[in-house]
């Protein structure tokens, strides 16, 4: 059974959005106040561990689209795999972080999976 080139372009589009709403997420929490005396995430938590969190999905999600575009190119289930591997361990990121920034990582790392498992490879 041929892969069908309408799932690569919705997953191709999924991936595209996670990363779009995981530089957003960064971009947020760099910048917006999230506490009530104006500070931001950052400046609030200066620890090295909050700034790897912070860091961490966007790095996630980029290393993904790339496995994720890698596998669409050449038609690799090993790159597949990886990217499928990749993104379950960012919702899992999302669940064990869901009081703090999990709710907000969320929705990209289900775009994430969702993209994983849509994208076509060759038997």
């Amino acid at each position: 059974m041929a892969p069908r080139p309408h799932r690569g372009r919705s997953a191709f589009a999924l991936a595209t959005g996670a990363v779009v709403w995981a530089a957003g997420f960064t971009a947020w929490a760099l910048t917006a106040p999230g506490y009530s005396d104006g500070q931001t995430i950052l400046e609030a938590n200066p620890e090295t561990t909050v700034r790897i969190a912070v860091a961490l999905p966007l790095a996630v999600s980029a290393l993904v689209w790339m496995l994720l575009n890698t596998a669409c190119r050449t038609n690799s289930g090993w790159a597949r795999s990886c990217g499928i591997v990749a993104a379950s361990l960012l919702v899992l990121f999302a669940v064990i972080t869901g009081f703090t920034i999990g709710l907000f990582v969320l929705p990209g790392a289900v775009a994430l999976m969702a993209a994983a498992l849509r994208t076509p490879v060759g038997a």
